[in-house]
């Protein structure tokens, strides 16, 4: 089918010149509508979702054709927008074979740039990564420059610990080319590669060696390289140290506080920032409904969205987390009505409400939802569903969603699936069918699964069952095996079986001989003192 531009040529703008050549004009339209196409996908490396993905395709070839028909295959500048939507589009074999078509050594860096964009867009392996870099530089001339570097790392950042060899390869060649430390770009995206391989040293050591020790950006990568590597008092000590705290520095301990369990705190430091003159923006509020959601601070909330609205702050994100915030705190309807009203959903919002819905007790309606969901659901979707299900009493049409996730939806079954299938199938007294499920799932089951069966046995009176379950359970944690055997031991003692009772709990004073007795410590003037 032909596309929109061969069906439409571009027609000749109406503001040149009448001597301009018709070829030009039409370079100069092209030009204009890749431009266009380029920042209606926009692009953020590692960031881009299928439907832009999509969009930027479409355009590609729409352009690319344009190119080819009217024998501009050659111009370097419209090649140029070519690979930049070719980045948007993740479409690295595209953009390496337009790369060589425009191409020739030495290396247009501008081009080879784009190329490494591409790359990164397309999740490229590591390896695959390393590999292009030294092609570029050895077979086509290409001389990398910060922006090379910065990209690289970024995409390497995104690969986790597994890449850590290659950033480190990485690193050695931006220090040969002088850009590891006289670019603050190169700086932070190092920052964030060794912050997400884990290796907080090699990160505060190129923290230590930048030049410029009043830039704000390497302070507050520092910070985050702390708080994702889950040294949440390393850095609000590094927090505290930081002479100019701005609304990013903020933000990333408050969201590092709430996202730790320390919801308390997060508020705390909401309520300096505050007092500090600092102004907050939506992600901080994403970081506050966060800890609101912990402490059920239904009030704060409700402080929070009245804010929002009047500052106009709304965004999908900050939307999905007060309906969060509301249904963690009880307030359902609040909850519904700020999903009614968002003018754009997305998966998480959908979700969030069905789950909302049936963790409350209202899983007719969770269903209803779901049924008329407009995003394509996930794998949590699912569980949601899978959960208002099984405490709704509807156990084949729980059947029906979860045998349906790979051939419907295209989701793969996780452990949480079979775990609330296998609940399920319990709470409706089908305990061997649970007991099948649990044994035939192609994934190594975990205590959560088995745990669940061993709740519907309890509830059930099944003790041929339970004590299966239980030596089950006790493979998988040893270290609790005592606690899983009392158990067990209370269910026989529980229909009068007392000799059964006994055996148990001799199995579980033998778990305890090789124990040493407990123990506490006191402190008594700076003295530490153990009381057996």
């Amino acid at each position: 089918m032909p596309s929109d531009l061969t069906r439409h040529p571009p027609p000749i703008p109406p503001n040149l010149p009448h001597h301009v050549p018709y070829s030009r004009a039409l370079q100069q339209r092209l030009y204009l509508l890749a431009q266009h196409a380029r920042r209606r996908v926009g692009f953020h490396p590692g960031t881009t979702s299928p439907s832009v993905a999509a969009a930027a395709r479409r355009a590609l070839d729409q352009l690319h054709a344009q190119l080819l028909l009217n024998g501009f295959h050659r111009k370097r500048f419209l090649f140029a927008k070519l690979l930049s939507l070719a980045a948007a589009a993740a479409d690295l074999p595209r953009a390496e074979s337009l790369f060589l078509t425009a191409s020739s050594p030495p290396a247009s860096p501008t081009l080879a740039n784009l190329l490494l964009r591409a790359a990164a867009a397309s999740r490229a392996p590591p390896l695959e990564l390393l590999s292009l870099f030294s092609r570029l530089a050895c077979r086509h001339g290409f001389r990398p420059n910060a922006f090379s570097f910065s990209t690289l790392f970024a995409a390497l950042a995104r690969a986790g610990a597994g890449a850590l060899p290659h950033g480190s390869a990485l690193h050695a060649s931006a220090l040969a080319a002088g850009f590891a430390r006289s670019s603050p770009h190169v700086t932070t995206s190092l920052l964030d590669m060794y912050a997400a391989a884990g290796q907080l040293i090699d990160a505060r050591k190129v923290f230590d060696e930048r030049p410029d020790r009043t830039a704000a950006a390497a302070w507050n990568c520092m910070l985050s390289a702390y708080v994702r590597c889950r040294e949440l008092d390393a850095a609000l000590r590094f927090f505290g140290d930081m002479n100019r705290r701005d609304a990013v520095a903020w933000t990333t301990v408050i969201a590092g506080c709430a996202n730790a369990g320390r919801a308390a705190e997060a508020v705390e430091l909401f309520w300096s920032m505050r007092k500090a003159r600092v102004k907050d923006d939506s992600v901080t509020m994403v970081a506050l409904l966060t800890a609101c959601a912990d402490l059920g601070d239904l009030r704060l909330g409700r402080w929070i969205h009245a804010r929002v609205d009047q500052e106009r702050q709304h965004t999908v994100s900050l939307d999905n987390a007060l309906i969060h915030m509301y249904v963690k705190c009880g307030a359902v309807e609040d909850a519904r009505r700020v999903f009614l009203e968002m003018p754009t959903r997305s998966t998480i919002s959908w979700t969030t409400m069905i789950s909302g819905l049936a963790v409350h007790g209202r899983a007719e309606e969770a269903l209803k939802l779901f049924h008329g969901m407009e995003e394509r659901p996930d794998g949590a979707t699912l569980l949601a569903v899978l959960w208002a299900c099984g405490h709704s009493g509807k156990v084949d049409e729980g059947r029906k969603y979860f045998e349906g996730m790979e051939r419907v939806y295209g989701i793969t079954p996780e452990v949480q699936h079979y775990g609330c299938m296998v609940d399920m199938l319990c709470r409706s007294r089908r305990l061997h069918e649970a007991l099948e499920l649990a044994e035939a799932m192609p994934l190594q089951s975990n205590e959560a699964v088995w745990g669940a069966l061993l709740s519907g046995c309890k509830r059930e009176d099944n003790l041929e069952l339970a004590a299966k379950v239980t030596d089950r359970l006790i493979e998988l944690q040893p270290d609790r095996a005592a606690g899983h055997l009392v158990l067990l031991s209370n269910m026989y003692a529980g229909v009068g079986q007392w000799e059964h009772a006994r055996i148990v709990r001799e199995r579980v004073a033998a778990l305890n001989a090789g124990k040493p007795a407990g123990g506490s410590w006191l402190n008594q003037n700076q003295t530490s003192i153990l009381v057996p």
